[in-house]
């Protein structure tokens, strides 16, 4: 079966079915922010460790879930979709998707019942945030009242075993609240012992959110029930199905970040909604999302600088042979992978989940020399680090173990 083709020009691999056989997954980021995402929203994000920076969940060896979801409803009708054909599965007879994979970017198109939709989804160069960045077009004949809903499930512990193992504890460190457009996640030892005015910017205090730029948040929710409901999964939430959420928080549950939006759209227009989700505190969470309520098109202008960088990296070290397949893997995708592997040294994927105490001294060696000819300046970087880091008989010491840093 063919589920898409290579785009040689863009550098970018296209899914033309969303059904595929696994998923297919993308990488974003960098050193400071790492992303896992699937062609179906599916996957998890983390700060400087995989392993002990968790800050979106993902259950392995399941159903590619839960993951960067963004529901679409309609107010009329009272049905609904998501931007992804995951999670709420419509029959593929109806609604017809698209998963562009491209170089630290995946960019999804979808059209169902006269709307179409682009959700683009990135972390900027130098920043350690991720970006949902959603579109939305009436292409009906009619005026249409729409709720968008994005939905962030945060680890209740950093340490991504203890957050779906040690559940007598990590489900009681946590608490949620909304401010002004986003939700902010608190995880702590002893949350009785700190009033809410004090936890707020507490620096003890591990903070993620997830936060709306580019409209008005008309509901919200950070509770994971609360927005599922009881007896109920990611295709079907209550709060999407009820038209609006309980704009209630979560206190020593599992928590979740949930924002909805009321778009009114009239035949041909299209409107813009960004979701961003990070581990900050509330102060630099607020000036995160307010660059983006201010700077027009910055979404667009921040994926032309990833491209850009990128794109230059991949210049470097190019071949050009008989076979396009073989050309079209080692100057983009091998090339591309290289980075990712040097940059996480094998410690984020959907079959290994990190590394327990930061990167591999064996496995960061071999992978420098993946990228020493696409940047050697990275290359020099990273073999200095690794130096420091052995001893007079050949071997090596354990790294440092990566602790989160919110700030």
């Amino acid at each position: 079966m063919r589920y898409g083709y290579f785009d040689n020009e863009k550098r970018e691999y296209v899914i033309t079915r969303p059904d595929t056989p696994a998923p297919w997954v993308n990488y974003l980021g960098s050193p400071e922010y790492g992303a896992i995402i699937s062609n179906n929203a599916g996957g998890y994000s983390f700060e400087k460790s995989g392993a002990n920076g968790r800050i979106l969940r993902y259950v392995f060896n399941q159903f590619d879930e839960p993951g960067r979801y963004i529901y679409i409803r309609d107010n009329d009708s009272k049905d609904y979709w998501s931007a992804s054909w995951q999670p709420v599965g419509k029959d593929l007879d109806e609604y017809k998707s698209e998963c562009h994979h491209g170089t630290a970017y995946t960019r999804m198109t979808a059209k169902y019942s006269g709307i179409s939709s682009e959700a683009l989804y990135y972390v900027p160069l130098d920043k350690s945030y991720e970006v949902w960045d959603l579109k939305v077009t009436n292409n009906s004949e009619k005026n249409r009242k729409l709720n968008i809903t994005g939905y962030a499930e945060f680890t209740n512990n950093c340490n991504y075993e203890q957050d779906q193992v040690n559940l007598q504890y990590s489900q009681f460190i946590t608490s949620t609240h909304f401010s002004q457009n986003r939700v902010m996640h608190h995880v702590h030892g002893n949350l009785d012992a700190l009033k809410e005015d004090e936890y707020i910017d507490n620096k003890n205090v591990s903070m993620r959110f997830l936060g709306m730029a580019g409209q008005k948040v008309s509901s919200w929710c950070g509770s994971k029930e609360g927005f599922l409901g009881r007896y109920h999964d990611y295709s079907n939430p209550i709060g999407v199905i009820n038209g609006s959420l309980d704009n209630k928080g979560n206190y020593n549950e599992n928590g979740c970040g949930a924002l909805t939006t009321l778009l009114e759209l009239a035949p041909g227009e299209t409107k813009e909604v960004i979701f961003i989700v990070g581990m900050k505190y509330d102060d630099e969470a607020a000036k995160i999302i307010a660059r983006y309520d201010e700077n027009e098109n910055l979404c667009e202008k921040e994926l032309v600088e990833l491209k850009k960088f990128w794109h230059g990296k991949l210049e470097k070290f190019q071949v050009k042979t008989p076979s396009e397949e073989f050309n079209t893997m080692i100057n983009t995708w091998n090339a591309y992978n290289c980075f990712m592997t040097f940059i996480w040294s094998r410690a984020a994927s959907f079959t290994y989940c990190g590394l327990r105490n930061g990167y591999g001294y064996r496995d960061t060696v071999q992978d420098i020399q993946g990228i020493i000819h696409l940047a050697p300046e990275m290359a020099v970087e990273k073999i200095r680090f690794m130096l420091s880091a052995q001893v007079d008989n050949g071997g090596g010491l354990p790294l440092v173990k990566f602790t989160h840093n919110p700030g």
